[in-house]
């Protein structure tokens, strides 16, 4: 289960991400989603990159 978590998509998190972004873009209420996204490491996908082109 470790080498997945350390290789794999966190897909929830982008998942709560995406749904913040949309709701945004809406007006609606956004920062629990923004929240969440972060707690559950859809901000890992920007590092994810950023290392992968050093």
């Amino acid at each position: 289960m470790g080498q997945l978590q350390q290789k794999g998509f966190p897909l929830i998190g982008a998942l709560f991400l995406a749904v913040g972004v949309f709701k945004v873009v809406q007006g609606d209420s956004w920062v629990v989603w923004i929240i969440l996204g972060i707690l559950f490491g859809g901000l890992g996908v920007i590092s994810r990159r950023k290392g992968k082109q050093l």
